[in-house]
């Protein structure tokens, strides 16, 4: 539990509150599945998030504020002890830090009851906002994936960030 936020598994009754942010232009200018429908997001969170377990993968963990669900993160790819993370946020909450709290707790758990020893985020290389939230709760910038991902019928540039454990240890110690 955070300061002013938590985390935990996300449930069906949260559609409402997702329906707001997957059906936002601006909130999913850079998230692969923006949905049109609330058909389109019960068949996203059917075929996409309840299905984390079936395909061996942590539960995506959705972001509470005052009873309300504001945000989601979650590894969408775990292998060789590298577990690689999306988020995204209601853009009515931007600018408030409550993504940069939600990753420190969700990378926490991520090093410390997942036991991975890396973790990775993919970046579109113009999301100047997420490299700078990924960049304020420790992660590296490790360089530009040139052409690497087709999106709406252009390829574009991916940025890679890493947070490694040891990095986490280090600062836990210091702190």
């Amino acid at each position: 539990m955070g300061k002013r936020i938590f985390l935990r598994n996300m449930k069906k009754e949260d559609e409402q509150d997702l329906f707001e942010i997957f059906f936002d232009p601006f909130s999913t200018r850079y998230w692969i599945g923006r949905c049109t429908t609330k058909d389109e997001l019960k068949r996203m969170l059917r075929v996409e998030y309840f299905s984390y377990s079936k395909r061996g993968l942590s539960p995506p963990q959705v972001i509470v504020l005052d009873h309300r669900v504001i945000g989601v993160v979650n590894f969408n790819e775990e292998f060789d002890g590298i577990g690689r993370i999306g988020f995204i946020l209601n853009r009515l909450y931007e600018h408030h830090g409550y993504m940069k709290e939600a990753l420190e707790m969700f990378i926490r758990d991520g090093f410390e009851k997942l036991g991975y020893h890396r973790i990775e985020a993919l970046v579109f290389h113009d999301n100047e906002k997420s490299a700078r939230t990924l960049k304020s709760v420790g992660f590296t910038y490790e360089g530009t994936m040139r052409s690497y991902l087709r999106y709406q019928g252009k390829l574009i540039d991916i940025d890679l960030f890493s947070r490694l454990r040891r990095e986490h240890d280090e600062e836990r110690i210091v702190s």
